[in-house]
């Protein structure tokens, strides 16, 4: 089933694919990676529904299904996402399963926005799982690589400037992209932080978001310290899982797990059972 809902004052339709499950498990949101279309996760989002789990899984204002593309006079950053995008999800997700676990389960830029969500927003009773993402400041990777973030964000800010929305097909990297939204990402390469957004986020240590972080070995993209460094903002002790990537070693893991999703699916259920059990019995997580 495909619906609907409109974002940034009604400029942007934006689709999302509902998965039903005969079982009356949690509802999964999935929050797809950046320039990746909703599409692309019907393999994932089929194996969490045999796994007895509601799924949702929608396109970022223009990229995928969603139109129309972004401009310089079509924008939208981090904090649009935040305040209005997630919770327009959230009331569709109610919507279709009245009774059941939210969950904001996100890949790369999706953990990125679930978290920063979870963390803005402690008493929405969602949890959150995050799947190959983290904090991209360039302290979180190790030698050459450290020069990698900083300097992509350096040349998507000039392409940015120049075309009012940044080319992601064209380079390689992305989709057609927002240009609030990279340069939201971008400036987290070099402070390490979200500062710049403006959102009031709990400290940890009063956060009590249910959540679990699945990195893969190899991910370049999203090294463990960089997961470990996201899940930071909503866990005093980051609960991160590595598992090794199911795909050959030149496939870059970071994106290459779907097309064997297996072993992150069966993480990710197991991961939700858990979480299940600490919030029952009182325990932290």
């Amino acid at each position: 089933m495909i619906e609907a809902f409109r974002f940034s004052a009604g400029r942007f339709h934006c689709p999302y694919r509902v998965y039903r499950s005969a079982v009356a498990g949690p509802i999964l949101i999935l929050l797809p990676a950046l320039g990746v279309a909703a599409r692309k996760y019907e393999n994932f989002a089929l194996g969490l529904v045999a796994a007895g789990n509601q799924v949702l899984v929608v396109d970022w204002p223009g990229q995928g299904e969603s139109a129309p593309r972004p401009s310089r006079q079509l924008d939208y950053g981090y904090r649009d996402l935040i305040d209005e995008f997630v919770p327009s999800l959230l009331t569709a997700a109610r919507q279709h399963f009245p009774q059941g676990r939210l969950v904001l389960l996100g890949h790369s830029l999706g953990g990125h926005i679930a978290t920063l969500f979870a963390a803005a927003n402690p008493q929405a009773e969602v949890a959150v799982v995050g799947v190959a993402c983290g904090n991209i400041h360039f302290r979180n990777w190790q030698g050459r690589q450290r020069l990698l973030t900083p300097s992509v964000a350096m040349i998507f800010n000039l392409l940015t400037a120049v075309f009012g929305y940044l080319p992601g097909k064209t380079i390689g990297f992305g989709g057609h992209e927002a240009r609030s939204l990279m340069r939201d990402w971008g400036r987290v390469a070099w402070t390490g932080n979200f500062d710049h957004l403006g959102l009031d986020l709990t400290h940890p240590r009063h956060n009590r978001t249910p959540s679990l972080f699945i990195g893969i070995h190899g991910d370049s993209f999203a090294p463990e310290a960089s997961t470990c460094g996201l899940a930071a903002l909503i866990q005093e002790q980051p609960q991160v899982r590595m598992l090794r990537s199911p795909r050959p070693a030149s496939e870059n893991p970071h994106s290459a797990w779907l097309r064997s999703p297996v072993t992150v699916i069966e993480e990710v259920v197991s991961g939700l059972a858990l979480l299940r059990c600490e919030v029952t019995t009182g325990q932290a997580v």
